[in-house]
C-alpha cells in the first residue's frame, strides 16, 4: 500500500508517463533487460520493442547510474540504435546482431569514429535479500532495468543528531544527492524494524525518482529534496519531505510528500485516520501500487466528496478561528485566498508537536500561495475533539 500524495505529486507522475520510453509502454510490450560490456565499462541496457519495428530504450554505465536514451530499429536478428531521442539523429551509434544465448553482440561508434565492441547478455538478477525495504522488492518485480541501477547505490553514513529524545541518523545517496534518515532507537525493535523499513524504502523510491526525473528531461532535469523528522511519539512518526523538481514541462514544481505513521505497525496514515469531520462512520481511502483504490478502500468519489463539502469549508472556518490576520493579510498583500474552501480540498499534511500542520494547494498561478511559512496548524485538543478513523488512542495528549 502506498502512501497517498496528492496535488502536486499527481501532476508529477503524470509527466513522467508522459516523457517515458515511446510507443512501447503504452502498448503494453514487456522491456527487455540486459547486461554486459561497451568498451571495457560495464553497462545495463533496456529494449522496448513498438510498433513498426522501431524500438526505444535506454542504458547507463554502472559506474554513473544516469540513463542514455536510445532510439532504433529492431529487425529478427539485428538491432540499429542511436543515443538520443528519435528526432536526435546526431549522436552515436550501435549496430548489434543477435546472438545464440539471446544476447547481442556488436559495436558503438561515435561522431569522431571511435569505435567499440558491445557485449549484451539477458538480465540475471539475484533475488532482494529477506531485509530488503519492501519498496525494493517491488521494483525487483516490475522493473529490473530500474532495480538493478539502484542496486549499484551504495548510502554513505552521515551525522547522528537526537530529535524528540530519539537519535536519528542520516543518510547520503551521493550518487543521487538524495539524504534520508534512520531512527536508531526509543521504540520497541519489532516497531523500530518496520518504521525504518519504510523510511529506508522511501529513501530508495526517492533515488529512482531522481533518476526518472533526470532521464525524462533529457538528463538535465533538477530534484533537489529536504527531509525533516516533525514529530516522533511512542505512537506516531511523522517526516517531511519537501522536494522542489523540473523534469520537463512549462514550470518547475515543488510540494511536500510527508510520511505519516502508526508508530506500532508502520502503516501509513490517511489525513481520515486522525481528523473526521464528516457524517457517520469516518472512511478510509487508500491506494495501491498503481495508485488505485485498493481492497477495502472507499471510492475516489466518495473520498473526494467528503473533502470538497465538509472537510475543506471547515477548515477554512476554523483558520478564521485562529488565525484571521493571516487570512486577511494574505489576501490584501499576496493575493492568497486562504478563505477559499478549494484550497483546502486536496491538501498536503503532516504532524507537529503543536498539532496537524495542513498545507493548501492552489493554481498554477498561485502556487507560491503553497509556501506559506507553516501557519496553518490545527491544534491538537481541536483534532481530539473530532476523531478520525483510528480514535483518540494515538494522538498527543490523549
Amino acid at each position: 500500500m502506498r502512501m497517498q500524495r496528492y496535488g502536486w505529486l499527481l501532476s508529477f507522475v503524470a509527466l513522467l508517463a508522459g516523457f517515458g520510453l515511446p510507443a512501447a509502454h503504452a502498448e503494453g510490450a514487456a522491456p527487455e533487460v540486459y547486461t554486459g560490456t561497451l568498451g571495457r565499462q560495464a553497462i545495463v541496457l533496456e529494449l522496448t520493442p513498438g510498433d513498426n519495428a522501431v524500438t526505444a530504450g535506454r542504458y547507463f554505465y554502472v559506474r554513473h547510474h544516469r540513463d542514455i536514451a536510445l532510439s532504433g530499429k529492431l529487425g529478427s536478428d539485428h538491432l540499429q540504435l542511436h543515443e538520443g531521442w528519435p528526432d536526435d539523429t546526431t549522436g552515436p551509434r550501435a549496430t548489434l546482431e543477435r546472438q545464440a544465448d539471446g544476447g547481442w553482440r556488436g559495436s558503438w561508434q561515435d561522431a569522431k569514429g571511435k569505435t567499440l565492441p558491445i557485449t549484451l547478455q539477458p538480465a540475471k538478477v539475484a533475488s532482494p535479500a529477506a531485509d530488503t525495504p519492501p519498496w525494493l522488492k517491488q521494483l525487483y518485480a516490475s522493473d529490473r532495468y530500474g532495480y538493478l541501477r539502484l542496486a549499484g547505490l551504495k548510502p554513505q553514513a552521515g551525522k547522528r543528531e537526537t530529535f524528540m529524545g530519539h537519535t536519528l541518523q542520516w543518510w547520503h545517496v551521493p550518487a543521487a544527492g538524495i539524504v534520508f534518515l534512520e531512527i536508531l532507537d526509543g521504540y520497541p525493535p519489532a516497531e523500530l524494524a518496520r518504521i525504518n523499513q519504510v523510511l529506508m524504502g522511501r529513501m530508495w523510491e526517492e533515488a529512482g525518482s531522481y533518476y526518472e526525473c533526470l532521464f525524462n528531461h533529457f538528463n538535465d532535469g533538477n530534484y533537489d529534496q529536504t527531509v525533516t523528522p516533525r514529530l516522533l511519539t511512542a505512537n506516531l512518526v511523522s517526516v517531511s519531505v519537501f522536494t522542489d523538481y523540473y523534469c520537463g514541462g512549462a514550470h518547475p514544481d515543488f510540494g511536500d510528500a510527508a510520511i505519516n505513521l502508526d508508530a506500532h505497525t508502520a502503516q501509513p496514515l490517511a489525513l481520515e485516520d486522525l481528523l473526521w469531520v464528516g457524517k457517520g462512520k469516518p472512511l478510509h481511502y487508500f491506494t495501491d501500487a498503481d495508485d488505485n483504490p485498493a481492497p477495502g478502500s472507499a471510492s475516489f468519489e466518495a473520498w473526494s466528496d467528503y473533502r470538497d463539502h465538509h472537510l475543506a469549508p471547515w477548515l477554512v472556518r476554523q483558520w478564521r478561528q485562529f488565525y484571521p490576520k493571516v487570512l486577511s493579510s494574505a489576501l490584501s498583500e499576496d493575493e492568497c485566498e486562504y478563505d477559499d474552501p478549494s484550497a483546502w480540498q486536496f491538501v498536503s499534511w503532516h504532524m507537529t508537536p503543536k498539532g496537524l500542520f495542513i498545507g493548501p494547494s492552489f493554481a498554477r498561478v498561485a502556487r507560491v500561495c503553497e509556501a506559506n511559512d507553516h501557519w496553518s496548524i490545527l491544534p491538537w485538543h481541536i483534532v481530539r475533539e473530532h476523531p478520525g478513523r483510528l480514535g483518540v488512542q494515538l494522538l498527543p495528549g490523549s
